[in-house]
């Protein structure tokens, strides 16, 4: 290959580098836009909703979807915001915390499954749904980097952190389904008769599984336990964890060590897995973890009824 061509060769990749690249900018900033648009879905719609209300809030509800489905927070307080987002765990939950403002009164409820905080796989992916915040927001950029999620793709064509929400953002851009100024973030679970016979027959045919050997407290839950309660005890925060109700937990080890070793940091922690084991109705079910909005509105009034207590 002579000079020209080896020159002709670069220069036309360079081209094409910086055309991607320009092009990926385009795409980056056009959606950034449209994102800041976007109040409603989990696709990215409810976390502006609370980063947009959080300043300004005195009892704030995260987690995944057992704190999603299962606090009715508006019975709590009406300045509240249920931030439970099905699929996340600490490391989304922890993040969103941290952007809480300084030195300002809230409680913090937030739960935390025995079962994940003791799975040594855990590595906090779940952070993947604050990406397209990363360019933004300080806080998420730094537990994105000091997770290591921060990929050299990601880094170079920006646009990579909007992969697989754009169909979301541009549905509830376009067609809302509920008006933020009337939501609080709680979601109730509605069952029918068919899905409380389906429920009953898994129930039928369950087998129960043994606990895990190798029960150790994972060290990216630790870490993220030791953050948040340095966290809120500096700023004025009352932080508790919870654990909700289970229709039948087979494993009960679990909650003893997380408890003990919640008990020796000094962090509160409410572990409601057995609420309701002396009236276990089907009505109060979706599944074996998941309450209905019958079961959710019973559950919500305990966990008042325990936050009064601590006034």
């Amino acid at each position: 290959m002579n000079k020209d061509n080896l020159s002709y060769i670069l220069k036309l990749t360079l081209l094409v580098v910086s055309i991607t690249y320009a092009l990926d900018k385009a795409v980056y900033f056009g959606l950034e836009t449209l994102n800041k648009n976007v109040y409603t879905g989990a696709s990215g719609g409810k976390v502006n909703q609370f980063l947009k209300e959080k300043d300004n809030l005195d009892f704030i509800v995260l987690g995944s979807s057992r704190a999603n489905h299962h606090i009715d927070n508006i019975k709590i307080s009406k300045k509240s915001f249920n931030m439970g987002l099905d699929g996340t765990k600490i490391a989304f939950s922890a993040t969103l915390l941290k952007t809480l403002p300084l030195n300002k009164e809230q409680i913090i409820l937030l739960h935390i499954s025995p079962k994940y905080s003791l799975d040594s796989n855990y590595k906090g992916d779940d952070i993947a749904g604050l990406s397209k915040l990363y360019h933004q927001n300080n806080t998420i950029k730094n537990e994105y980097n000091t997770l290591g999620k921060n990929k050299i793709m990601n880094q170079i064509f920006w646009s990579l952190n909007f992969n697989g929400t754009v169909m979301g953002l541009f549905k509830n851009y376009f067609s809302p389904n509920y008006d933020i100024n009337t939501y609080f973030g709680y979601d109730p679970i509605y069952i029918t008769d068919e899905q409380k016979r389906i429920f009953k027959t898994v129930l039928e045919n369950k087998v129960n599984e043994p606990c895990s050997n190798e029960l150790k407290l994972n060290p990216i839950y630790e870490q993220y336990l030791d953050e948040i309660s340095l966290f809120c005890k500096e700023n004025n925060k009352k932080l508790i964890l919870f654990t909700a109700p289970i229709y039948q937990d087979n494993c009960k080890d679990d909650d003893y060590i997380l408890s003990n070793l919640l008990s020796q940091k000094n962090i509160e922690y409410w572990n409601m897995t057995t609420f309701f084991n002396n009236n276990n109705s089907l009505d109060y079910w979706r599944d074996n973890s998941h309450l209905s909005n019958t079961g959710a509105e019973i559950f919500t009034d305990s966990i008042k009824s325990k936050l009064n207590k601590l006034k």
